[in-house]
C-alpha cells in the first residue's frame, strides 16, 4: 500500500473526530425495543459502539474498540474460562506486574500506593493505585477490574484526589447493564453492554474493523468544545493546491455533502497514484455540536490499497454510511 496519499487525505481531516454506531431502536412505552433492519436480514452484524450504532457485513470483523466515559477509560469483555476465578487472579497478577515495572516518580518509594476490593461493584471487583506518570509525581491511577457475571470490565481513571477518583468510578460502575435490549437516550454502549448514564463531559468510542478485500473501516467519535470552522472538502481542497504530495495524483471520484444519521456531515472518495501504486481513500465527517453527546464530531473511512472492485467497495461503503444511527430511537 501506498502511505502518501493516505498522509495526504488523513491531513486533511487533522482536528476533526469521528463517531460509532448502534442498532435500530423505535420508543415503545417510554422504552427501546430494537427493530430488525434490512441489512441485518442479509447477514449484516449489528456493531453498539458509545451512543451509536452500525451495521457491517459479517465478513468485517471487529479488530479493536475503545472508549471513555466521563474521565475513564473503560472497556467490557467476555470471560474465556468457566472458572472465573482463575481467570480474575490470572488477569490480575498480570496488571498488577505491569505496574510494578512502571517508571518510579522522583520522591516517591514505591509504585503501588495500595490495592483494594470492592464489595460493592459486581460480584467482584479489585482496584489497585498506583502513580502510573513518572514526570507528574501527584497524578495517581485507579486501575479496576470487575466480575458482573456475564462481562468483565476493566476500567482506568487518574487524577490527584484517590477518594474523589473512587466515588466517581464506583458511581459510573454502578450504572452498568449488560446487553442492548432495553437502551435509554442515555445508553453509551461498550462492546457487550452499556453505562446507562446521560452525557457529562470526556466520551469518546474509536473501533477499527478489517473487511473483505484487504479494506479496514475505522470510526471514531469524540465530544468537541469548538466547531471547526473549516470542513473536510475545504480541508482536502487546500491540501491538493498546496501540492500537499508532489508526486502523487488524486482523482475524485465523488465529493459533496452527505446526511448520515441526520448529520450534516461531507463526504470524499478518492484515488491517489503514485509510481508505488494505488490507493482508495473513504471518508465521511461530521464536525459536531459543542459540548453533546447526541451530536459528537465523527468520522468513518475505509482504507484499502488496491484499485479493483470499486462498485462493490462503494455499495459496502454506502450500506454501511446509511445504516449508521443512534442507539436510541431520539
Amino acid at each position: 500500500m501506498t502511505q502518501i496519499i493516505r498522509q495526504m487525505l488523513l491531513a486533511a481531516l487533522i482536528g476533526v473526530i469521528l463517531c460509532g454506531a448502534s442498532d435500530a431502536a423505535t420508543k415503545k412505552n417510554g422504552k427501546a425495543t430494537p427493530t430488525t433492519t434490512k441489512g441485518a436480514q442479509q447477514k449484516m452484524k449489528t456493531y453498539y459502539m458509545g451512543r451509536f450504532a452500525l451495521d457491517l457485513p459479517e465478513e468485517f470483523k471487529l479488530e479493536i474498540q475503545s472508549q471513555k466515559v466521563r474521565y475513564a477509560e473503560i472497556s467490557d469483555f467476555k470471560w474465556r474460562d468457566r472458572a472465573r476465578d482463575k481467570e480474575r487472579e490470572m488477569l490480575w497478577s498480570q496488571k498488577i506486574a505491569e505496574i510494578k515495572k512502571l517508571k518510579l516518580p522522583k520522591g516517591k518509594n514505591q509504585i503501588i500506593i495500595e490495592e483494594v476490593s470492592f464489595t460493592n461493584l459486581g460480584k467482584w471487583a479489585k482496584g489497585v493505585l498506583y502513580f502510573g506518570n513518572y514526570i507528574s509525581p501527584r497524578t495517581q491511577y485507579w486501575t479496576v477490574l470487575i466480575d458482573y457475571g456475564s462481562t468483565g470490565i476493566w476500567l482506568q481513571i487518574d487524577g490527584i484526589k484517590k477518594d474523589q477518583m473512587a466515588k466517581h468510578f464506583i458511581h459510573l460502575l454502578s450504572h452498568y447493564r449488560y446487553g442492548f435490549s432495553e437502551l435509554t437516550k442515555d445508553s453509551f454502549c461498550l462492546n457487550y453492554g452499556r453505562i446507562d448514564l446521560p452525557y457529562m463531559e470526556q466520551e469518546s468510542t474509536y473501533a477499527r474493523f478489517a473487511g473483505p478485500m484487504g479494506m479496514k473501516l475505522e470510526i471514531e467519535m469524540n465530544e468537541t468544545h469548538q466547531v471547526e470552522e473549516a470542513g473536510l472538502l475545504d480541508s482536502f481542497a487546500a491540501s491538493l493546491a498546496t501540492n500537499f504530495a508532489p508526486g502523487v495524483d488524486v482523482d475524485k471520484i465523488r465529493t459533496g455533502k452527505r446526511k448520515v444519521a441526520d448529520l450534516p456531515g461531507e463526504e470524499i472518495i478518492a484515488r491517489g497514484t503514485d509510481k508505488m501504486g494505488t490507493d482508495l481513500f473513504f471518508a465521511w465527517d461530521y464536525q459536531g455540536k459543542e459540548d453533546s453527546g447526541e451530536y459528537p464530531a465523527t468520522q468513518i473511512t475505509i482504507e484499502e490499497s488496491e484499485d479493483e472492485h470499486l462498485e462493490e467497495k462503494i455499495k459496502i461503503w454506502d450500506a454501511a454510511l446509511d445504516s449508521f444511527r443512534p442507539a436510541y430511537k431520539r
